[in-house]
């Protein structure tokens, strides 16, 4: 008789035990989903926004290349005219 007390006694802790973890392990599981689904929503964001990145460094790199066209031509014709100044200086003090 007294082995089924503590047979009773064993399968009433290990049910309260098991119980225990299985609540443990759902909020455990709860909380894993909460943290995924901000997971999945921060990594969506980060595509969105590398997105517009990427569109924004393409519309740089055409505006760069027109403006930069122009701005090629303004500099060398201020450098060669600056260089003819030059040139006209030298033969001036040359010639002298």
């Amino acid at each position: 008789m007294e082995n089924f007390i503590k047979a009773d006694i064993f399968f009433f802790i290990t049910s309260i035990a098991v119980v225990i973890s299985t609540i443990g392990v759902i909020v455990v599981a709860v909380y894993v989903v909460r943290i995924l689904r901000d997971m999945k929503h921060i990594s969506k964001k980060v595509s969105e926004e590398g997105d517009k990145i990427i569109e924004d460094v393409e519309y740089l790199r055409e505006t760069a290349k027109a403006e930069g066209m122009k701005i090629k031509n303004i500099t060398d014709f201020f450098i060669n005219l600056f260089a003819r100044r030059h040139k006209k200086e030298k033969t001036k003090k040359t010639v002298k």
